[in-house]
């Protein structure tokens, strides 16, 4: 199996691929731009760059939304951070969040190899697919999950294949890539995610990204690594945390179905897996506006991870904001949606703590079976109003997913420039832009330039952090 996997990564060309793949990995990569752009500008984002500035070494790619340079594996780990900060990445339910596991790290390797932006493409859409087909190939039962659950602890491969195809490997030494990818990868921590303070670096994507285009380096200097990573019961499976491993899976209609197909850019800058709750919302104001202040009570049943987690002491951080479902809804109601960003500020906002303190949670039957055997978001809403009236909904597939409200092209470019102009300026954000959906006439070079800010974007920049001091 790892030979297979290996040989397909290696082998995969441009020219093999559907039109309808290349346009949609294109837009996957300016919202994971977009999503890095936006998230780099926040504090937290900027005290993780201070400490990679710190170790120096030889700048050799950008990071993203700043006129800092760093080696490529620490200008990956900054990107991939800052790409899922603010919980917008693109995502596929109960697979974590593709693009930020292989986007960042191709583009910095890009980069400092310089290759053209073709290439970078068909490296990105060797990640996603490698990426999509282990996590579904190692996904543990609901009972193993219960207790042990990782994201990047795989979807680090996704880097590792790009990286391993970037730097134009052999199958063998894409098979050494993989086999030191897996000494480099995190540990399944999920289950202690939930806790109090949540741990700021979210799914460690920074440490994959960087531990994946280290390994990619370090085989394309002829380091040696396991060459059957994913073969047998001791495979990588194991190390994973899972207890099963559907090896088919790996390679069921590989170079002809692209899993990168089902994944979703999102609408709002919160977990997926309350996205559907916020769909109703929406969907009912569409119908008939609701006011805040005449909301009695909103009740909400779901499945069970949602109401054990997704609720409880009020968020301290944008970070806990974004899995706190009562907050959510309060800003949703009250014109200050997560599809805008969420900000400390409305941590602070009286009127949404009033409003949160009205949801309440429980559990929906079915909606456990649903979640764990088919990967949807069961959310029925009921909001009751003061005069008596009661709206009602439900949905279980999230915006930008497939069978789900839209959120496509249109709506991605908005996004992108509502997430990009603030750093880059409306002229650079859509040569940006541009750049990436014309990638085919580009370099990655040229793409990361046009991501970071100009010197006038710079120095707006400073004098706004200088007088926000």
């Amino acid at each position: 199996m790892t030979a297979q996997v290996a040989d397909y990564v290696s082998r995969i060309r441009y020219e093999d691929l559907p039109s309808d793949v290349i346009a949609w990995a294109k837009w996957l990569v300016a919202d994971n731009v977009a999503c890095a752009v936006a998230g780099g500008q926040t504090g937290i984002a900027a005290s993780f760059l201070e400490y990679q500035e710190r170790h120096g070494g030889r700048p050799t790619a950008a990071v993203l939304g700043r006129s800092t340079r760093l080696p490529a594996p620490q200008a990956a780990a900054v990107n991939a951070y800052s790409a899922t900060l603010l919980s917008f990445d693109d995502s596929l339910v109960r697979l974590g969040h593709p693009g930020t596991s292989v986007i960042p790290g191709a583009i910095a390797v890009a980069e400092e190899l310089d290759r053209p932006g073709s290439e970078l493409l068909v490296a990105i859409i060797a990640g996603y697919e490698m990426s999509l087909r282990l996590g579904t190939a190692i996904r543990p039962s609901p009972e193993r999950a219960a207790a042990v659950l990782g994201l990047a602890t795989w979807q680090i491969y996704g880097a590792a294949s790009a990286v391993a195809r970037l730097h134009r490997l052999s199958p063998a030494a894409t098979r050494d890539v993989f086999g030191l990818t897996a000494q480099h990868a995190p540990v399944p921590f999920l289950r202690k995610f939930h806790g109090r303070p949540m741990p700021w670096l979210k799914n460690n994507y920074s440490w994959a990204t960087m531990g994946a285009v280290t390994a990619g380096s370090l085989a394309a200097r002829g380091f040696a690594g396991s060459r059957d990573i994913f073969d047998g019961e001791t495979g990588f499976w194991r190390m994973a945390g899972s207890d099963q491993y559907d090896s088919a899976e790996m390679t069921r209609a590989l170079g002809s179905e692209f899993r990168l197909m089902q994944v979703g850019c999102k609408p709002y800058g919160c977990c997926r897996w309350v996205h559907p709750a916020l769909d109703v919302l929406r969907a009912l104001t569409a119908e008939q506006p609701i006011e805040a202040a005449k909301v009695a009570r909103i009740e909400v049943a779901t499945f069970g991870e949602i109401v054990r987690d997704f609720a409880g002491k009020w968020p301290d951080t944008i970070i806990e904001a974004q899995f706190h479902l009562p907050l959510l809804i309060a800003l949703e109601l009250l014109g200050r949606s997560s599809a805008e960003g969420l900000v400390e500020s409305a941590l602070e906002e009286p009127q949404a703590r009033r409003l949160a303190a009205k949801v309440s949670l429980s559990l929906l039957s079915g909606a456990d079976d649903a979640f764990f055997g088919r990967s949807l978001l069961p959310f029925r809403l009921k909001v009751m109003l003061t005069d008596g009236s009661v709206r009602e909904g439900y949905a279980e597939i999230p915006g930008g997913a497939p069978g789900g409200p839209p959120f496509g092209p249109d709506e991605i470019a908005r996004k992108f420039h509502v997430l990009v102009e603030p750093s880059l300026g409306g002229p650079q954000s859509e040569r940006l832009l541009h750049a990436v959906l014309d990638i085919e006439t580009t370099s990655a070079r040229e793409i990361a330039a046009l991501a970071q800010p100009s010197r006038r974007e710079s120095n707006r920049a400073k004098e706004g952090r200088s007088d926000e001091r």
